[in-house]
């Protein structure tokens, strides 16, 4: 009788154990995710969220092929390239991706329009080279910096001085903006999130 007792207590304690164990495995299990093997939580997007949104006061612009835009580009959502200089790799790069991703929003594909903003002029080899890209509007050698300090945002440099992307909404808000290099996969999926969600432009 004396011996189980001790037994019975035993058991108890162990269960009890168990049950704190199962109880506490998830907050363990989160912690050494977060702090021992580093993996940290995914975002709800791949780009960076301008919060609160910027409302841009766009200048008249004309483009290469010499139309002329008065108050941003209309009402689409428009996925823009600033290029300090007359667009160099990196800069052909994301023109070449914002082209494919354009083509690959499927029905969506007219609600998305992709703008070059070049502060410099560009060459004649650049001029042709940018036939490729018939649904692209070009502006070139653009310096006002009005327009480029509605861009600036903290830590990312001069406006400009990579080819970073940005994406505008059809009220011609600044909303988001990517890194001059990118992953263009995720770009994709941001922003056919956005067209899934949006019921403007």
């Amino acid at each position: 009788m004396n011996q189980e007792v001790p037994q019975k207590l035993f058991w108890h304690r162990v269960k009890f154990l168990a049950l704190i164990i199962v109880f506490l495995s998830p907050f363990i299990g989160g912690w050494m995710a977060l702090y021992v093997f580093d993996i940290k939580p995914g975002s709800g997007n791949y780009g960076t969220l301008i919060a609160p949104v910027k409302k841009l006061d766009w200048p008249t612009l004309e483009t290469v092929d010499g139309d002329t835009y008065v108050g941003g580009f209309g009402r689409k959502w428009t996925l823009l390239l600033f290029s300090g200089d007359d667009c160099a790799e990196l800069c052909r790069s994301n023109l070449f991706y914002m082209r494919q991703l354009r083509a690959l929003l499927g029905r969506d594909t007219l609600r998305l329009q992709n703008v070059l903003i070049s502060a410099q002029p560009l060459s004649e080899e650049m001029l042709i080279y940018l036939r490729e890209f018939p649904n692209l509007e070009v502006v070139q050698d653009y310096r006002d910096t009005a327009l480029y300090r509605q861009f600036e945002l903290p830590e990312m440099g001069e406006v400009g001085a990579t080819p970073k992307l940005y994406l505008v909404d059809p009220d011609q808000n600044l909303m988001m903006y990517y890194p001059a290099e990118n992953d263009q996969n995720r770009v994709l999926e941001d922003i056919k999130k956005l067209l899934k969600l949006s019921q403007i432009g």
